[in-house]
């Protein structure tokens, strides 16, 4: 074997999953204007966890623990965000229903 290439063949290589999850977890954030994206944060979470059972199982060769756990504490923040606007507006439009209509005065 070539002394030269061996290093480079030992070299760990980030997790995909981990990558994936992480990119996932950053478009979740945007489930504040369109909260259907929770789903992407939902998938973030799963491939987070995932990546995490795989990089400890692989005796390192795959790196991204950090990046994996990112990607899941960022999809967590994505799914919440999903649900404030949401929630936001159901409980207005619950305060409208049973106020008559009437939005409460500022004064």
């Amino acid at each position: 074997m070539d002394p030269i290439t061996e290093p480079a063949a030992r070299q760990a290589q980030t997790d995909s999953a981990a990558v994936v999850s992480m990119v996932l977890g950053l478009l979740s954030l945007f489930g504040v204007a369109f909260p259907p994206l929770i789903a992407a944060a939902v998938i973030a979470i799963v491939l987070g966890w995932t990546a995490r059972r795989r990089i400890a199982a692989s005796k390192r060769v795959l790196k991204g623990g950090r990046i994996a756990i990112a990607g899941m504490i960022v999809g967590v923040l994505g799914a919440l965000f999903s649900l404030v606007l949401p929630g936001f507006v159901v409980g207005v439009w619950i305060y409208a229903a049973f106020h008559g209509g009437q939005l409460p005065s500022g004064a």
